[in-house]
């Protein structure tokens, strides 16, 4: 289930945030949920096998007007953003409480619920073209000779992203579903992408935003279309829409 949030400042005509503001918006994300099934998100999950999977996601900030300032970015009032859960008891919760809340926060700047909007699905087909909402990533951490352990990101002009994202997806969709998913026809295409960095707590994501040519079973595509395609979906990575 996907919902469509307004906000507007209640003091002046814009809302600042640090630049890299993930953070900040999984932070009011947990925040707005009741107290159990916040907790249940954060510290656990759904599991498959022995991962963990948060099974929601959200866009970037979108406003009319965005100014960057040095490591704060000033955004125009009102502000829009996506939130998306392949569980639907997540969005409806997160809805409620907004709904019923007195008082809304954002960094401390106190916002008004101007607009909360269910959206409708679309229709999904075998061959689709999407566009990200935020960004996409996908990685590998390896272990060195040394025994210390990086994290290597994968941009659409390497083989491995493709393999991946495919397999983020299997996992996913198993997990919601409740059962293996085995091989299934897939790709991946981009039309178009810039690549990203963005600051999480105090590490460096790689990542893609653009449009891409995405060819899988309409089922399967639904399941990601809620709960994000590539890895780290509740840190605001891989919403994506129909182009």
């Amino acid at each position: 289930m996907r919902i469509k949030l307004v906000l507007e400042s209640e003091r002046n005509n814009q809302i600042s945030l640090p630049v890299h503001y993930n953070q900040i918006i999984q932070g009011f994300l947990y925040h707005n949920l009741p107290t159990e099934l916040g907790k249940f998100l954060h510290d656990v999950g759904f599991f498959y096998h022995n991962r963990p999977f948060k099974l929601f996601t959200f866009s970037k900030i979108f406003s009319k007007k965005i100014t960057i300032n040095n490591s704060t970015a000033y955004f125009e009032s009102p502000i829009t953003i996506f939130i998306s859960s392949a569980v639907e008891d997540v969005s409806k919760s997160f809805a409620k409480s907004l709904l019923i809340s007195e008082k809304i926060f954002l960094k401390n700047q106190p916002l008004t619920l101007k607009s909360i909007e269910i959206l409708q699905k679309p229709k999904f087909d075998f061959i689709n073209k999407i566009k990200t909402l935020s960004p996409i990533t996908v990685y590998k951490t390896i272990e060195k000779e040394d025994g210390k352990k990086i994290t290597q990101y994968f941009f659409p002009e390497d083989p491995e992203f493709k393999d991946l994202v495919k397999e983020n997806i299997r996992k996913k969709y198993s997990v919601i579903k409740e059962t293996d998913l085995n091989d299934f026809e897939f790709d991946i295409k981009p039309l178009g992408y810039k690549k990203k960095i963005i600051k999480y707590k105090n590490f460096v994501i790689k990542a893609v935003d653009g449009e891409f040519e995405l060819k899988i079973q309409p089922e399967i595509l639904e399941t990601v279309y809620d709960a994000g395609v590539g890895a780290k979906n509740s840190q605001g990575f891989g919403m994506i829409k129909i182009a």
